[in-house]
């Protein structure tokens, strides 16, 4: 277990954040009397923005690694392969019609004046800096393998939200955003493409109709179909482009980030 310290001290620390910073606001909601709900998304935003700052003071990550450079063509292919890749498992879900079990915390924190800063920018950027730059490497760092870092860091991000709807939506996403980090060694490219999937929902969610639409619906078929041949087009186009332009790309995984 000791070979994993800091996968274990940043899901520790995770949670005892949450823990703390929720315990606060609870109180503070008793005591003024009014319902908890409205506190949800200024308590997560804390508690996210807190852990965020604690992993760069104990040195878990550098805070010039959230803004290192990267070609705009990378960015830009990353952000489209995020939305295709992402909105086909979203389809793909449809059949199951597994349960929300946090849609009543959703509503609440969307109608909060702080819900978009904590759900689509604050909450991806501590995810990605938890999952991806702290346990993705280290997992790689003990196993020897960049796949191992990748899945388990997908796992563990599909487990800590706790529903079973993310649930089944985080793994594949944690496994994409792991493969873009490895792929292109910037930690901003999985932070940009989490950011435009949690605003894309935020704003779905806020103003956008949910229409009940089967599975079997041909507009529904069509857009999946689409959007898988867009997601293989530029998985092939990633590795065709970092055989060409291996310069500059690689992951800390053999840095102690002893220095800031």
């Amino acid at each position: 277990m000791g070979k994993i310290k800091r996968t274990l001290q940043t899901i520790g620390l995770w949670i005892l954040l949450q823990i703390v910073v929720f315990a606060i606001f609870g109180i503070a909601a008793k005591v003024k009397g009014v319902d908890f709900m409205g506190y949800t998304a200024p308590a997560l935003l804390i508690s996210n923005l807190t852990l965020i700052i604690v992993l760069w003071i104990i040195r878990f990550y550098k805070i010039k690694e959230l803004g290192q450079s990267v070609p705009s063509i990378v960015l830009l292919m990353s952000l489209v392969l995020g939305f295709c890749s992402l909105y086909a498992v979203d389809i793909l879900t449809i059949p199951f019609n597994l349960p929300d079990n946090m849609v009543t915390i959703f509503e609440a924190m969307i109608e909060s004046k702080w819900g978009f800063l904590a759900i689509a920018i604050v909450g991806p950027v501590a995810e990605e800096v938890m999952m991806r730059r702290v346990i993705l490497i280290e997992i790689a760092q003990v196993t020897g393998k960049k796949w191992w870092g990748i899945l388990v860091s997908a796992l563990l991000f599909a487990l800590i939200h706790g529903n079973p709807i993310q649930i089944f939506f985080a793994l594949p996403a944690g496994i994409l955003l792991g493969w873009l980090y490895c792929k292109t060694g910037r930690l901003i490219v999985p932070i940009c493409v989490h950011i435009m999937n949690n605003t894309f929902s935020f704003l779905s969610m806020k103003y956008g109709e949910q229409p009940d639409i089967p599975f079997s619906d041909l507009r529904v078929q069509v857009i999946l179909y689409v959007c898988i041949a867009v997601t293989i087009a530029l998985l092939i186009w990633f590795n065709i482009y970092y055989s060409r332009h291996q310069t500059d790309t690689a992951l800390p995984i053999d840095d102690n980030v002893t220095e800031q």
